[in-house]
């Protein structure tokens, strides 16, 4: 198990010194697919498919007609610039595994090697998965069709968070994650010279009004028992200061756990940029990017975890949903299943959110992992 343990943590080492964005996780694959045609040593209770040249997924099958079960990791990395200050620095400058990816893939390795040597009578389908971050790459690997040819009866996934500590997990037995719903809100109008402002239709100052308006709209429309999110990150107009700007754009993120209610915040969102772009003589247009669906978790399978962190002495916290979003979701819609917090932060240190530059999960959270998801697989 030592000799494991260390290879895990060299090959832990490596993904995270060569992320990959979504969709382009070639490299990413073949180091996977490496470490785990070296840990099976040709047994031919596996077989490894490429779906996709940037997924693998490991077919595990020494359980006769008992029907699979799913455990995916996620592979992509993130656009950020990673600190100096980590323990290990990204080689491809402006990419980081900024959510902790690397860990899942690492988690998802040791436990091919001990189902290698433990050889349960078990069917597994172990997924690599890529585009998880908003790029569509569980419903993508779904659609392929790839799983039809497969009786899966549940799937199950972890994901590292600093807002627990090594030795803690975090989930319940209903909806976990919510749905995420990325827009662009593109507002056209007419340039001018800014002293001629009555020649000109100002999609900034129209942006603007959508901004001060749209809370204040769907505060007026959604219930209080109805949850609704509407952020606004980033906003790009203009081309000179003295200029009246014919082109606005706001990127959002909206959320919900219920989807007739994010359809109806859609709606108030649509039409309070039609409204503002009118007000100033401009149009808007609200481009949907796309969407996941919400994860809901099988209760039963949150009692499962429950009982394997009592018997292993891991604290098992049981918590509300949360407004963050993951493709996980369409996993637990077609075929049920579990998705759970992995604490990543060491006691004592501070804590790091995920997607920041400093977000570097500790190396002991892969121990914690794999023996939780070992448990999983083995009960």
């Amino acid at each position: 198990m030592t000799e494991l343990i260390n290879s895990l943590r060299v090959l832990r080492s490596e993904l995270h010194r060569f992320p990959e964005l979504s969709f382009k996780e070639e490299r990413t694959a073949d180091i996977i697919q490496s470490f785990i045609t070296e840990r099976i040593n040709g047994s031919n209770f596996f077989t490894i498919h490429r779906p996709f040249l940037t997924s693998v997924v490991v077919e595990y099958s020494n359980g006769g007609d008992f029907p699979y079960r799913i455990f995916r990791a996620d592979m992509d990395a993130l656009p950020v610039k990673e600190s100096a200050l980590n323990e290990i620095i990204s080689q491809n400058q402006g990419v980081m595994h900024a959510c902790g990816h690397d860990v899942h893939m690492t988690i998802m390795c040791g436990l091919i090697a001990e189902t290698a040597r433990l050889k349960p009578q078990k069917n597994v389908l172990f997924v690599f998965q890529p585009g998880e971050e908003g790029a569509g790459g569980a419903k993508g690997l779904i659609d392929s069709g790839f799983f039809e040819r497969f009786n899966i009866e549940r799937a199950f996934a972890l994901h590292v968070t600093d807002d627990h500590e090594i030795g803690e997990v975090a989930s319940n037995g209903g909806l976990l994650f919510a749905i995420p719903r990325e827009i662009d809100v593109v507002f056209k109008g007419k340039s001018a010279h800014a002293a001629y402002p009555e020649k000109g239709n100002n999609a900034l100052m129209a942006s603007a009004r959508f901004l001060f308006k749209c809370g204040e709209n769907l505060k007026n429309v959604i219930a209080e028992n109805e949850v609704f999110l509407a952020h606004f990150g980033k906003i790009s107009s203009g081309t000179a200061r003295n200029i009246i700007s014919d082109y606005a754009e706001i990127q959002g993120t909206l959320r919900s756990f219920d989807m007739d209610v994010m359809i109806k915040g859609t709606q108030i969102v649509k039409k309070t940029a039609d409204d503002c772009a009118a007000f100033l003589g401009c149009s808007a247009e609200v481009k949907i990017l796309g969407e996941y669906v919400a994860v809901k978790n099988d209760p039963e399978l949150f009692d499962l975890l429950k009982k394997i962190s009592l018997e292993k002495g891991i604290r098992c916290i049981e918590k509300k949903g949360e407004l963050v979003g993951e493709d996980f979701g369409y996993f637990t819609q077609k075929w049920g299943g579990l998705l759970f917090w992995l604490g990543s932060k060491e006691s004592g240190t501070d804590p790091n959110p995920l997607h920041s530059e400093k977000f570097f999960p500790s190396f002991k959270a892969i121990d914690a992992g794999l023996e939780i998801m070992r448990e999983i697989l083995l009960y």
